[in-house]
Order: C-alpha cells, then sequence, then structure tokens
C-alpha cells in the first residue's frame, strides 16, 4: 500500500446459499455502519453486494427478476447440490446472488488493503466460504474481518472454517482497532456511527433503520438477545434527520424497521421520530418485517403510524395457547391480540394490512396447537403467515433442539434451516408443516 494513499476497504455482503430466498429489505446495515466508521476516518471505502439483482453481468447471463415497487422482490438464483443428507427433503437447494465470475473480478479489481464481510443465518455460511476462497486468491494479503449473525453466534465454526479471518463480535471498534493498530493501519478515534453508510446503490429502491437495539424481552426461540444483550435505545431525532437526507439524497420512499422492539418506550423513541418525519412532510413508506410487539399497540399509536405512512403492520402473535406464551416468551394474550387488531383497524389499517406471525416447529410442539393459532388469528380477519422455527445457538432452546433433532446441530449449521424443519416429528411432521401453511395462506380472506 502507498503510504501516502488512504487504505482501501472492500465491504462484502456474500451470495446466500438456500432453498428460498425472498428480498423482504435484505440488507447489509451492520456492515454499512463499520462502513462509515471507516469512511468518516479518511478510508476509501466501497461495497460489493453480492446479492445485486441489478448487477449488469449477472442480469445479461441470467436474465431480470421479477421486482415490487416497494424494493422487495426475487434474487437471482442457480441450482446447486445440497452438501449434506437432507433426509428426504424433496426441495431444490440454490445458490442466490451475482455470478462468481463477477465477485471474482470485483474483488481483485478492488485492490483493497481491508476486506469486511458480513454474515446472516448460521446456516448461510456457504456464501461466506465462497467470498473467502476468492478473497484468498485474489487478494492472499489482505486483512479480512467476518462479523455478523453466523460470527457471534458460531465463532468456533467460523474459525474452523478458515483460520486466518478476524472474528468481530461484541464490541465492534475494540475488535477492529486493536487488529488495525497491529497491522500498522490509522485507527478511528470514535465510536462505530449509529447509522450507515449511505451507498446509493443500496438505498436506492428501498432502505432500512433502527430506531433502537436488542429487546428487553427474553423469549427462548429468539437470538436477540444472543446479538444484543442490552435494548439501547436511540435518538429519534436524529434518525429522523438521518432518514431525510436519505431521501433527499437518493430519493428513498420505501423504509423498513430493523428493531427487534419498535414499540417499546413509544412515547420516548417511535412517537417523536414519527411526528418528526410528519413535520418535515416526508413523502415515506414505512414496513415491519420484524414484526412489532402485540401489546404496545393501542389507538393513539397506531394512528400516528398510519398518518407517518405505514403500510403495514406484522404483529409477532406466535400462538393462541396462553400456555405457549406462560413457558416460552411471557408476550402476549388473545385479549392484547384483539386490542391490538381493533386499535389498529379503528386507525385506519384495513384488515388486508394487518398481518400476524404464528411460530411452528419448536420442539415437542403439536399441529394441533398451531391449527388452532392459525384459526384464530384468521377469524379476526388479518392476514397470517407461519413463522417457521430456526434452532439458534445461545438460545435457551438451544440445548432441548440438539437433543430433540435427528440432525447433529451442534456440528452442521446447514441442519439449523428451517426448510429441513430440524425439530419435526409425529406430533408435527414436514407434511403437517406444509397443511398449516396452506391454512394460513387462506387465513383472513
Amino acid at each position: 500500500m502507498d503510504k501516502h494513499a488512504s487504505p482501501k476497504v472492500l465491504l462484502i455482503q456474500p451470495p446466500v446459499y438456500d432453498f428460498a430466498l425472498y428480498d423482504l429489505f435484505l440488507r447489509p446495515y451492520g456492515l454499512l455502519r463499520i462502513g462509515a466508521w471507516f469512511a468518516d476516518s479518511g478510508y476509501d471505502v466501497a461495497l460489493l453486494d453480492c446479492l445485486d439483482w441489478n448487477e449488469p453481468a449477472t442480469v445479461r447471463s441470467l436474465g431480470r427478476v421479477k421486482r415490487k415497487p416497494d424494493g422487495t422482490g426475487k434474487f437471482h438464483m442457480t441450482s446447486v447440490p445440497f452438501p449434506v443428507i437432507s433426509d428426504g427433503l424433496r426441495r431444490r437447494y440454490h445458490r442466490y446472488g451475482i455470478l462468481r465470475e463477477v465477485i471474482k473480478r470485483r474483488i481483485a479489481q478492488s485492490q483493497a488493503d481491508i476486506v469486511c464481510v458480513t454474515t446472516g443465518m448460521t446456516y448461510w455460511y456457504p456464501g461466506v466460504a465462497e467470498v473467502l476462497d476468492i478473497i484468498h486468491d485474489v487478494l492472499p494479503r489482505a486483512l479480512i474481518f467476518i462479523g455478523g449473525i453466523y460470527a457471534t453466534l458460531m465463532p468456533e465454526h467460523l474459525g474452523s472454517l478458515d483460520a486466518d479471518v478476524h472474528i468481530v463480535q461484541g464490541n465492534a471498534a475494540e475488535t477492529l482497532s486493536s487488529v488495525l493498530n497491529r497491522a500498522g493501519f490509522p485507527v478511528p478515534v470514535h465510536p462505530v456511527p449509529t447509522f450507515p453508510h449511505t451507498c446509493s446503490s443500496v438505498w436506492k429502491h428501498a432502505a432500512v433503520l433502527r430506531l433502537s437495539e436488542g429487546c428487553p424481552l427474553n423469549c427462548d426461540y429468539c437470538a436477540s438477545r444472543v446479538l444484543s444483550p442490552k435494548f439501547l435505545p436511540g435518538n429519534p431525532q436524529a434518525a429522523a434527520a438521518w432518514l431525510a437526507d436519505l431521501h433527499h439524497l437518493h430519493g428513498v420512499r420505501n423504509v423498513a424497521f430493523y428493531d427487534d422492539a419498535l414499540l417499546v418506550d413509544t412515547q420516548r423513541i417511535l412517537v417523536p421520530f414519527l411526528q418528526a418525519v410528519i413535520k418535515e412532510k416526508l413523502p415515506i413508506r414505512f414496513y415491519t418485517p420484524n414484526g412489532v410487539h402485540i401489546t404496545h399497540i393501542d389507538g393513539a399509536t397506531a394512528a400516528l403510524m398510519k398518518q407517518a405512512g405505514f403500510q403495514e403492520l406484522r404483529m409477532g402473535f406466535e400462538s393462541s395457547s396462553d400456555q405457549f406464551h406462560s413457558q416460552h416468551d411471557r408476550k402476549c394474550t388473545k385479549e392484547a391480540f384483539h386490542s391490538a387488531v381493533a386499535a389498529a383497524h379503528a386507525s385506519g389499517f384495513s384488515l388486508n394490512q394487518l398481518r400476524v406471525y404464528v411460530l411452528a416447529g419448536i420442539p415437542g410442539q403439536l399441529k394441533d396447537e398451531v391449527e388452532q393459532s392459525v384459526r384464530y388469528a384468521g377469524e379476526a380477519g388479518v392476514r397470517v403467515s407461519i413463522a417457521e422455527y430456526t434452532p439458534v445457538p445461545g438460545t435457551a432452546l438451544w440445548d432441548e433442539s440438539c437433543r430433540r433433532s435427528k440432525f447433529p446441530l451442534a456440528d452442521e449449521p446447514l441442519y439449523h434451516n428451517n426448510t429441513l424443519q430440524p425439530l419435526s416429528w409425529s406430533g408435527l411432521s414436514r407434511d403437517d408443516m406444509q397443511d398449516l401453511k396452506q391454512l394460513a395462506s387462506k387465513a383472513g380472506s
């Protein structure tokens, strides 16, 4: 590296290997925060989004994919063999993303001194392995950092995959600064910014935003506490100002919230944010792919959300069973569900704009319980989606999941994939799961 030139950083969102993948506002938010940290400190920062559905060479080779005006849609895909035994699953496995030769060319052309790779689901690690193989081939002297969900939940597995990478967990700035210092690179002196680097290619069609980090609840099936041990409220005025800049600079109109607990402490966080958006008259369409907590939906909050431009409300109902909530999350009751639906509907949301998630596939769960929950929610007129359980390392249900599963979950992350239904049993089989999905698709209609 020329000692007078700015060090070059390449951010990479890897391709994904899975049975299915849909772009429901899938953006590398954490990775771009790291990018902003480097950029604010004088580094030359570039992004390689291996899921870029608009990449020219890939479009010429594979054709265009179907996209929606809200910024969601399909990715390019090619069929590949599933690397391990699938126990008779009759589903095709795919690689999603841009062409490998494009990835190799872009990484080589970057001449990056530092490469930062983000990770998603634990069972998406083959895409991480692919980019690591290319980096070592074309940038053998680059400093490689890997962070994100898989890196945080399964660092030992990642380390066995590649011993030459620096795994980022916990305090990212602390880990990065220590390695940068030892390697002779300039060390940024400020914390990692709250908001991400504004790469126009990422935000042009849809943006994502967090108003807070973590969740105060401790549901035994959720990894939020593992990934973010504390609930950290953000600055609503700063978030609104960042969003306004994003809209004015890049014309952003579609925004999805990445919060795990968007409606917690609404008077201090969400309400001031929405009031600022309304005051600025920002023509934004808001979405909630993660689902919000039903118990925090009241008439005043729902009315403000509608006024600010929310296009939907996805809610985490999980089950109509009181026993389920008593055992697993203590976050919802049937009374709260009906109150939330009524409040949202009275505030101007159509029932078609309301969708609830029902959780299916946790250890020992019966088909009857899930079916009753789907029917119960459907009777309220709202749309219903099955949220298929994924066993996650570090959660309270992890050890039980490992004991009950026919797959070696602790050894092979590919078996965490909920398409395999790793906790299937006689009480809720794969065929049962398909029946439940069909039932959910008809609920509320």
